[in-house]
Formats: C-alpha cells, sequence, structure tokens
C-alpha cells in the first residue's frame, strides 16, 4: 500500500499542535512587511534633501573626496546640474544600491544624504542614460563620491557647450568665430576688379559685421533654446 506523502508531513504536524505553525505564517507575513535593503536604500535615494553625513573618515578613499568648487567647475565645463537625489527622475541601478550598501557596511550606519551630479534631462522626464554620479555630503563643502554609472555622455560635449558656460564665453566664442572667418573668407569672392592692393581693411569691416550678425542670431536661437549660462544653472532646481 502506498504511502501519502503530504498527507504523513500533514499528520506530523498536526501533532505538534497549530501553534508552532500559525507563529511560523505571522512571522512570514511580518518579514514580508518590512522592506528589503534595496527598497530601504531606494527610499531613502528618493527622499534626500542632500542632508550632510557625520562619517569614519578612516574608512574612506582620499581620491573620491571632491571640494564643492570642482564639483562647480565640472558641473559649468559639461552643462550638469548638482541636485539632491530626490529630485532625480533617472532609474538606479543594482550597482548603485550595492555602492551604498557596501558604504553603509563600511561606515557602520544607514546613509540618509544623497546629491547627485548629471544633465538636467535626468532631473526631468527624459534622458534617463547620462553617466550619473551620486554623492554623500560630509561638511564644510566636501561630497564624497560614491557611485557612477552609464557610459553615454558624448565625448564632444564639453565642446558642444563651451559657449554657454557663462557670458564671457559665448562673447569669446562670437568673436572667435567671426575673426576666423573673416579671416578664411575667400579674397576673390571679397576683391572687386578695380581692386589692386590689399583688402584687409574689407576684411576688418566683415569682422564687424560678422559680430554683429553672429550675437543677433545667437541671442535669437542660442540663447532662446539654452536659456541661460551654466554658471547660473549648476545648482538650480528650476528649468533651463
Amino acid at each position: 500500500m502506498g504511502i501519502n506523502l503530504s498527507k504523513a508531513l500533514h499528520d506530523i504536524r498536526s501533532k505538534e499542535g497549530t501553534a508552532r505553525h500559525n507563529d511560523v505564517l505571522e512571522g512570514f507575513k511580518a518579514l514580508l512587511k518590512q522592506p528589503t535593503e534595496g527598497e530601504r536604500i531606494l527610499k531613502n535615494l528618493f527622499s534626500s534633501v542632500g542632508n550632510e553625513e557625520s562619517l569614519n573618515f578612516d574608512s574612506l578613499d582620499a581620491d573620491r573626496i571632491y571640494h564643492i568648487d570642482q564639483i562647480k567647475s565640472l558641473c559649468i565645463a559639461y552643462r550638469l546640474r548638482f541636485l539632491d537625489s530626490s529630485l532625480f527622475n533617472g532609474t538606479f541601478p543594482a550597482e548603485a544600491i550595492d555602492a551604498v550598501k557596501d558604504f553603509e557596511a563600511q561606515q557602520g550606519k544607514e546613509i540618509k544624504g544623497f546629491k547627485m551630479i548629471a544633465p538636467a534631462g535626468m532631473f526631468k522626464l527624459a534622458e534617463k542614460d547620462k553617466d550619473p554620479l551620486l554623492m554623500v555630503p560630509m561638511g564644510n563643502n566636501y561630497y564624497y563620491l560614491l557611485a557612477q554609472w552609464g557610459n553615454d555622455l558624448h565625448a564632444m560635449r564639453k565642446v558642444l557647450v563651451y559657449p554657454f558656460r557663462s557670458f564671457e564665453t559665448i562673447m569669446q566664442t562670437v568673436l572667435i568665430f567671426s575673426a576666423l572667418v573673416a579671416l578664411l573668407f575667400p579674397e576673390s569672392i571679397m576683391r572687386s576688379p578695380k581692386d589692386t592692393g590689399t583688402i584687409m581693411h574689407i576684411r576688418v569691416i566683415f569682422f564687424f559685421w560678422m559680430v554683429f550678425a553672429t550675437s543677433a542670431m545667437t541671442a535669437l536661437y542660442g540663447m532662446s533654446r539654452m536659456k541661460n549660462f551654466s554658471v547660473n544653472l549648476w545648482k538650480s532646481r528650476f528649468l533651463d
């Protein structure tokens, strides 16, 4: 005669009473209600307002510590934002969660203060894959680099956004561009049949015309798109 293993197992549990079974069930219910480590860390990341953390400096890597002035220079050069992680609309991959978990283990405490360096689009609803940096405020304007993910920031970004760093850089760009066009413009087009000497005076006049025309085009189209300079935006919570 065959043995019903399921019934036999049930009989064994019945002989031990139902109290233990109920305790186990209640224990699982309580366990499921508790957030996992990943959920806890994500909750802290998406709710952090960048509070300073009291850290154990003996366990820190000195190469990962950056001053606010260095962060500002990076943000201005690449037209990035440095904001609280609660404003971040991108996704935090497993490597970022693991980095926070390892850092908490090293520090022996829960970390709740986080800042992000990323393009403005990552703090809205688009461009969610542009090399963000996750940092922890240390106090005294110093920040600890915790994690970086992605590899999609274009190598030419620094050059393309250079004119929009400040008013000075956009004027430098206009002057350099106008000078190059005036100097490289074909002489055969600028010279009339009656001109036999130098035409440098024509190039000078053409240069000033280019400055005027380029400045007008920059103000009309360039600034309408960028709206503000990077030096004013790197810590701004508002749209460009």
